[in-house]
């Protein structure tokens, strides 16, 4: 057998167990389960739609281009945040590390930096690194930024503790009401929404660059 199947039945039987979707930082996939506690957004403020005029980022991958459009307008702390750890390189090199079917793809955790993604599924099994636990080394405030879940948007991962986002983010692979409020959603894909559905744990990030201010 392979080394690649091996991974692959490797994943599957992680994903079976529910053992990916247990790291900190991440949200859970149905709202008894959602850490923290669920704020709600007044409807008249919600809005799906990302600020045509805010920032983009492009999202290089070993499967393909991401671009995303943030929503400084809405989300001004916690685009600021990303921003910030984008141009510095903090990106480049990390591997996603948690993908739910149909719910998100994770990525953003500095722990995966080096890694094969044989050694990340090895990791995520033994919790040593302990992946999904990783950080900048800071933390930002929850944002209120009333924008919703929607199939495609890019949002802050955090801990049980609200103000405890960092550096991990998450893509939607569909709708995921259920977070609105409780988790900062910042932008929204673009362009290479294939490209994230995609993605399995263990693909590279090779670089995340801004490509228009």
């Amino acid at each position: 057998m392979s080394r690649r199947p091996r991974i692959a039945a490797t994943v599957a039987l992680l994903t079976a167990l529910g053992l990916l979707a247990g790291c900190v930082g991440a949200p859970s996939g149905t709202p008894s389960q959602a850490p923290g506690s669920a704020v709600s957004t007044p409807a008249a403020e919600a809005t799906s739609t990302p600020a045509a005029s805010g920032p983009e980022v492009t999202i290089t991958t070993e499967k393909g281009v991401i671009v995303v459009a943030l929503n400084t307008d809405k989300a001004p702390l916690t685009s600021a945040n990303f921003l910030k750890l984008v141009k510095s390189g903090f990106y480049d090199g990390l591997r996603v590390h948690r993908v739910v079917p149909g719910f998100v793809v994770q990525a953003g955790d500095p722990l995966t930096k080096g890694l094969s993604g044989e050694a990340l599924v090895e990791a995520l099994t033994t919790r040593q690194p302990p992946v999904g636990t990783g950080g900048p080394g800071w933390s930002i405030p929850l944002e209120q930024t009333g924008l919703l879940h929607d199939r495609g948007v890019i949002a802050m991962a955090r801990s049980d503790a609200p103000d405890s986002a960092g550096s991990q983010f998450y893509i939607t692979l569909d709708a995921a009401h259920n977070l609105d409020g409780s988790y900062a959603v910042f932008g929204a894909v673009t362009q290479g929404m294939d490209v994230v559905d995609a993605l399995a744990v263990g693909d590279k990030i090779v670089k995340i660059a801004v490509t228009k201010n």
